[in-house]
């Protein structure tokens, strides 16, 4: 579970704004209606908050390949602060 392997942690939040959340869904890094092959694909999801989730879908809106490519840097480890994925 995707969730449990962050140790249930918003990793955008964490990331982004050095905030503990408690990531309560998981958030399709490419959406399913762009690729439905990805759904399932661990490296395509990331444990958020409701709010982190409802943030990153107002920004895709307006700069989604850029927020998709920090979202994929986040699992990578690459994003600021943070704690690495257990």
């Amino acid at each position: 579970m995707i969730i449990a392997r962050y140790n249930g942690i918003d990793q955008w939040a964490l990331h982004k704004y050095n905030r503990i959340e408690y990531a309560e869904t998981v958030h399709h890094i490419i959406p399913t209606v762009d690729n439905m092959a990805l759904f399932f694909l661990d490296d395509n999801l990331i444990p958020v908050s409701r709010s982190s989730h409802d943030e990153i879908h107002r920004l895709y809106k307006k700069q989604k390949k850029d927020i998709q490519a920090e979202l994929q840097e986040i699992l990578k480890g690459n994003g600021v602060g943070g704690i690495r994925k257990v």
